[in-house]
């Protein structure tokens, strides 16, 4: 088996939200799921009768090795082919590359990694609009010829390729019912998704909605989805308002090559790459579906059904997309990343146990960071998937050293992070930039020359999202004047000193009033501050040297 075949698709985000419609973008990650999956592994079969081995297949990549390099050729040529044909303008890569004669198979992977990032032979264009009275744009991606037309949720005029995610999505559901007006007043038409055994054989066992199936049908339920994301909006606190999460696991790439280091021998190195790529899938799928069940509003339960707003854009390898209600994103992510860290331990001893591993590779589990955007339902979805993309960004910078501060100790027992955002209206400002002009002026003194000051503490650990959630909530129920909390707010824009001098004045109008009750959660929050309302930053190598939350 010398010649390697790496698939990577790429411009995932495009093709998904190339429609504002929830419909394209569950249809058009459903049937990406199902080319990487099923479809390819079909193709595989058929196209090497010499003999290949699959290193993996999941996630929108995939690692096979052929043994003749005329059917690995072949094979790609498929893979283009099968794309195009399935989906008009999804964007494949795939190379074919033969083993050097003293290379190791770590290296081979990496290698032949790289070839594809850099060559994106794939590369698939789309069709462009003529001009012309007879030529009609697209009514759902409104970028590509309109070639059919669609009455089915009213008339719609849809290219090839949204077309195509429109077919597939309906494969998903076992029907569209009418139900119960628990479920959304304005109109209850919900469609059912069909039991999981039926989505493994259509799709696999590893699909996110045979995973949520599944669990849902231990419980004794079976499933309605949501229509569009208002009906995510109209089960959300406050109404019409959403939560958009994107995490992706943390130094992936130094992991692989940490697997280089630990496991020598080809059998031992083959093996791990194997384990490794499924117990990451696995992971993030499981995890994510058991946090929306542990900390969703399910709402009521009408016989054997239970509705669900929720939507699973992307669940595959490292990458988690996920809509949830807006009260609810903050937990969902902290319960998420949470369970991905238990979860890639609780696998590894698996394997482990199973054989399928020689040794556990990560002593405390792998981690993966989040950002979380809070928005109205009627954002555009892909400006949303850009905040939060860049908010998980800052939210992995930061993980490495939370794990060391976190322990108190030098050694770094790695944590996932969490980075979040409100948007109450539309921003095309980066949120690093957005936070740098709102949340951060210059520190007093002298000796503080360059040094920052910052109005927030995101990116947090999981734990001290979890933490935050608790303080805030305890305030609202705490007998705390809602006005006192709003003006030691507002101080902290007055500037390092005043708002520190306002902030004794409230504390101590608190105290005489009896609002400040000792051992409450705001005595908790205000001896936790060592210079209120700040705190010297615990994260020495940042610029900020005061921090407040």
């Amino acid at each position: 088996m010398q010649f390697l075949v790496v698939i990577e698709t790429q411009k995932v985000k495009s093709y998904l939200f190339a429609s504002p419609i929830m419909r394209e973008t569950r249809g058009g990650s459903v049937l990406l799921d199902l080319l990487n999956r099923r479809e390819t592994e079909e193709l595989v079969k058929r196209s090497a009768p010499s003999g290949f081995e699959k290193i993996y297949l999941g996630g929108g990549s995939g690692r096979i090795l052929f043994e003749k390099e005329e059917e690995a050729r072949a094979f790609k040529d498929k893979v283009l082919s099968l794309y195009r044909r399935r989906t008009t303008n999804a964007r494949v890569a795939v190379e074919v590359v033969e083993r050097r004669g003293d290379e190791s198979f770590p290296d081979w992977m990496r290698r032949a990694v790289g070839e594809t990032q850099r060559n994106k032979l794939g590369r698939v264009e789309g069709v462009p609009i003529l001009a012309g009275r007879w030529i009609r744009p697209c009514t759902s991606c409104s970028s590509e010829p309109a070639e059919e037309m669609r009455t089915e949720h009213g008339l719609h005029l849809l290219c090839s390729s949204c077309l195509l995610k429109r077919i597939e999505v309906m494969n998903l559901y076992d029907d569209i019912k009418r139900v119960s007006k628990e479920f959304r007043p304005t109109d209850n038409l919900k469609p059912l998704l069909k039991p999981a055994n039926e989505l493994a054989a259509l799709y696999t066992e590893e699909f996110i909605f045979t995973t949520l199936a599944r669990r849902n049908e231990e419980e004794g339920f079976r499933v309605f989805l949501p229509q569009d994301f208002n009906d995510i909006g109209d089960r959300s606190l406050p109404p019409n308002y959403l939560g958009f999460i994107y995490a992706d696991g943390n130094r992936m790439g130094e992991v692989v090559k940490h697997l280089a280091e630990v496991f020598r021998d080809e059998e031992s190195a083959k093996q791990a790459y194997k384990a490794f790529s499924r117990i990451i899938d696995e992971a993030t799928r499981q995890a994510a579906v058991d946090a929306v069940m542990a900390e969703v509003d399910l709402g009521s339960e009408k016989g054997w059904y239970r509705s669900i707003p929720v939507e699973f854009i992307m669940a595959g390898g490292d990458d988690l997309m996920l809509i949830v209600p807006a009260q609810n994103a903050l937990d969902v992510a902290a319960s998420f990343v949470e369970r991905f860290q238990v979860r890639t331990l609780d696998l590894q001893e698996e394997y482990v146990e199973g054989e399928e591993l020689s040794t556990i590779f990560a002593p405390h589990g792998l981690t993966t960071s989040a950002g979380v955007v809070i928005a109205h339902a009627h954002y555009p979805v892909s400006d949303l998937m850009s905040q939060a993309r860049d908010l998980m960004k800052l939210a992995k910078k930061k993980s490495a050293v939370a794990a060391r501060i976190d322990t108190g100790s030098d050694e770094v027992i790695e944590t996932g992070t969490i980075d979040f955002m409100v948007l109450p209206e539309s921003v095309s400002e980066p949120a690093k930039d957005r936070r740098t002009r709102e949340y951060t002026h210059e520190a007093p003194g002298s000796h503080n020359r360059g040094r920052r000051v910052s109005l927030t503490e995101r990116p947090y650990t999981a734990e001290g999202v979890k933490k935050l959630l608790l303080t805030i909530r305890e305030l609202k129920r705490s007998s705390v004047p809602r006005t006192k909390l709003k003006a030691l707010y507002s101080a902290l824009f007055r500037g390092t000193m005043q708002a520190q001098f306002d902030s004794l004045v409230l504390l101590e109008r608190l105290k005489s009033s009896g609002d400040l009750k000792q051992g409450s959660v705001l005595e908790d929050l205000v001896r936790s501050l060592d210079r209120f309302p700040f705190r010297i930053n615990p994260y020495p190598d940042t610029q900020a040297v005061l921090t407040t939350p």
